[in-house]
């Protein structure tokens, strides 16, 4: 089903060294170097904000993947006692186990609006404005959609997506069924709280309906109900929450998903207010 990437997650490779803290939010991410000599970003099993932030992080990966939207190359780690750990403070037997990680991005800035025009892939922006919306995400900022400067090549990228389905770290099955019951499509939140960096497109850059329409075919014709079970079904065990929240989560991602039109719509009111 997943043809390349798949064959990426068969072995997960060892965290060699644990180097230091990234010093960005809440999650405290780490630099790490694998096996390999990959030098990575982590989040560690056991974090600060508990292990549906993994969780979240992997299913969100994966389906960015599925949908092209640009991220760079992540999976599942291993910590444990053969890991060099650079500082005590970093890491203890507590956070052996699987983590997350994502391949470490040299030649990167924030977003700047200077820079939009100069990008070869700046039409993504629809992409991912359309997936925050199916993944309620609150929390993009400059310092989660980077620009990548090499050589020629200026490019959108997007990390990070702990802080989401609604209550972040902290969803579950009520959270999400409330959610669908209140009908939160009409809910503004997500451009809202990620109105800075929206901005920044939105006045360098047209976002019209018809993009934002070719887009939600694709996510309509890509993301279904066994796509979603099936990438949930091979994070690991340790990182789940309860079955009953899963399922939820399913029907919630569906509910986003079949009603884009009613997002698109509520993105345009608002953009137009």
């Amino acid at each position: 089903m997943y043809g390349y990437w798949e064959v990426i997650f068969i072995n997960e490779p060892k965290i060699s060294q644990l180097c230091y803290n990234m010093n960005l939010g809440s999650t405290e991410p780490k630099f790490a170097i694998l096996e390999d000599g990959t030098q990575v970003v982590t989040k560690l099993y056991n974090g600060p904000e508990g292990n549906l932030v993994l969780f979240n992080e992997y299913l969100c990966y994966r389906l960015a993947i599925l949908l092209d939207i640009p991220m760079p190359r992540a999976g599942v780690c291993i910590l444990d006692s053969s890991s060099e750990i650079q500082d005590e403070e970093l890491a203890t037997s507590h956070n052996y186990g699987k983590a997350f990680f994502s391949e470490y991005m040299p030649k990167v800035t924030k977003l700047l609006p200077t820079i939009i025009s100069k990008m070869r892939n700046k039409e993504d922006f629809v992409k991912i404005l359309l997936f925050d919306h199916v993944i309620f995400n609150t929390d993009r900022n400059p310092g989660n959609l980077l620009v990548r400067f090499c050589k020629d090549d200026i490019s959108l990228k997007v990390i990070d997506h702990t802080h989401v389905f609604i209550n972040q770290t902290f969803w579950d099955a009520s959270c999400l069924k409330r959610a669908m019951e209140e009908n939160d499509l009409l809910d503004t939140k997500v451009l809202e709280y990620n109105s800075y960096l929206y901005e920044m497109f939105f006045h360098n850059f047209s976002v019209t309906k018809e993009m934002l329409e070719k887009e939600s075919l694709v996510f309509k014709s890509k993301i279904n109900r066994n796509i979603i079970i099936g990438i949930i079904d091979i994070i690991p065990e340790e990182w789940k929450p309860k079955q009953k929240d899963i399922d939820e989560l399913v029907n919630y991602i569906l509910y986003r998903v079949d009603n884009l039109d009613v997002i698109i719509s509520t993105i345009l009111t608002y953009n137009n207010r």
